[in-house]
């Protein structure tokens, strides 16, 4: 036996695979994190930059905005108060129209005050909205004092809004000043956070690994008692996934080896019984008439007057040839064992079959069928499955005969798809069959029943088998009390003889 050099076990190599997976994208990051924070923080500053100078135009655009809205507000203070009716502080002055006036852009109310300061006339509109607030502007009317009051609409949110500009333009201005990568604190974290998932990885990776292995080297250590001769061995892997089904499928493949091993020296043992019986039928049929011709003349040719001898020599005349006729009839049956026919399958009705075991007078009121709801088709010789099951019946009716009942015999048939077989249970109402006796009863010679000769079970096991099926006999007793008699045949079974 070859010695296969030494490599690195299943489990390292996971664990190696496992953590090589996680790290190096990890190490390829870390490598390019440096060159990539750089480059980012060059394209940020430059677009900072730029954003900066945009955001300081806007800024000054909205002081000049004020600016030129202050002054708005002091242009039409100065023109309305150079108006007459205004200037004589005339309370009839039309100031609704003032107001109303859109060249008065912002105006929202007027007031001409005294200079006492109180109000002689005055006119208001309601406020556009929540976020306008009012600015109001006196403007001097005449030297005794009086006022020309008015109130302007600005913006509520116009200093909140340049606040926040200056914010943005505060921050916007510190990420123009970055112009390096990362610091050096976030590459050493990076760092260890990539150690740490190697780390974890290797961990997994030999917990994982663990796991598998184990339940492999499981599978090998119970191929290797097979191979040893422990043929009850068998692998016990827990779980639902991949592996737990594997061994499930390794378990029932060393069943059906098993399975095929016992078929095989069955048919083994049933080949050196058929070739005895060949040359046994061969050894006594050929000495059986001489002897029975000579009995016969020794009768015929006694003439002497002594009628004790007489009949003595008549009485042993007709002892020898019932036990030559008893010795042809073991010698038809051993002709039946040595000459059974090889199976010819073809796809027939199994329904066809069974029905036809009805035709058979000593069967037909007895008989009782319980067909499945769906037509069940195999690839079997027609005449020896027939044979096969003839034999049952007429075993179930002997026992249920021999046990006091009135011999009848039930066969059902079912399929199962994902087995590909059929099986056609035969019960009957006999006492059943002992547990110690159910596989000896397929040997040959070998009778539970008072009259027979044990060969009925060994062929019609022997026909089932060369059709890839098999003849057992069920470990429960049937339905009916007695016993149950099982025959397997593939849906798709062989075209000729497996044996």
């Amino acid at each position: 036996m070859t010695t296969r050099p030494r490599r690195l076990s299943l489990r390292f190599r996971v664990t190696m695979l496992l953590a090589v997976s996680v790290m190096l994208p990890l190490v390829v990051a870390y490598l390019l994190v440096g060159q990539l924070g750089k480059t980012a923080a060059n394209v940020a500053a430059s677009d900072a930059s730029l954003r900066v100078a945009s955001m300081e135009k806007a800024t000054h655009r909205y002081h000049d905005l004020v600016d030129m809205t202050k002054r708005l507000h002091g242009e039409v203070a100065e023109r309305l108060a150079k108006r007459p009716d205004l200037a004589a502080l005339d309370p009839h002055s039309d100031l609704r129209a003032i107001i109303e006036d859109p060249s008065q852009a912002g105006l929202r109310a007027i007031a001409i005050l005294g200079a006492n300061g109180t109000v002689i006339a005055e006119a208001t509109k309601p406020p556009t909205g929540p976020d306008w607030r009012d600015k109001v502007v006196d403007q001097v009317l005449r030297a005794d004092g009086a006022t020309l009051r008015l109130t302007f609409e600005v913006s509520a949110t116009l200093q909140q809004e340049l606040q926040e500009l200056k914010e943005s333009i505060d921050g916007t201005r510190t990420v123009s000043q970055i112009q390096s990568a990362l610091p050096a604190t976030y590459q050493l974290t990076f760092l260890i956070l990539i150690i740490l998932a190697g780390v974890v990885a290797m961990v997994i990776g030999m917990a994982l690994s663990t796991l598998e292995t184990r339940r492999i080297e499981a599978l090998v250590a119970t191929a290797r008692k097979v191979s040893e001769g422990q043929l009850d061995a068998r692998a016990e892997l827990r779980g639902g996934d991949e592996m737990a089904e594997l061994g499930d499928a390794f378990n029932v493949m060393l069943d059906k080896l098993e399975e095929t091993r016992q078929q095989i020296e069955y048919l083994q043992r049933m080949g050196v019984w058929q070739d005895v019986a060949r040359r046994l039928a061969h050894e006594i049929k050929n000495p059986l008439t001489p002897i029975q011709l000579a009995v016969q003349q020794c009768v015929s040719a006694y003439k002497g007057e002594d009628p004790r001898f007489k009949k003595l020599l008549s009485d042993a005349g007709e002892i020898v040839e019932e036990e030559i006729e008893g010795l042809r009839r073991l010698v038809d049956t051993f002709r039946t064992l040595g000459a059974l026919p090889r199976v010819e399958a073809s796809p027939i009705a199994l329904a066809e079959v069974i029905e036809e075991l009805q035709l058979d007078p000593t069967m037909a009121a007895r008989l009782t069928l319980k067909p499945p709801g769906e037509d069940v088709t195999v690839r079997a010789d027609k005449l020896l499955l027939k044979r096969v099951l003839a034999n049952l019946v007429e075993n179930g009716i002997h026992a249920g005969q021999e046990a006091g009942h009135a011999g009848d015999v039930v066969i059902s048939w079912s399929r199962d798809p994902r087995r590909e077989v059929v099986a056609i249970n035969v019960d009957d109402h006999g006492k059943g069959v002992a547990e110690d006796k159910r596989e000896k009863i397929f040997e040959p010679y070998v009778t539970t029943k008072a009259t027979g000769t044990g060969l009925g079970l060994a062929i019609a096991r022997k026909i089932a088998i060369e059709h890839g099926g098999e003849l057992q006999v069920a470990p429960d007793r049937a339905p009916t009390g007695g016993a149950r008699f099982v025959v397997s045949l593939p849906l798709r079974g062989p075209e000729s003889s497996l044996a």
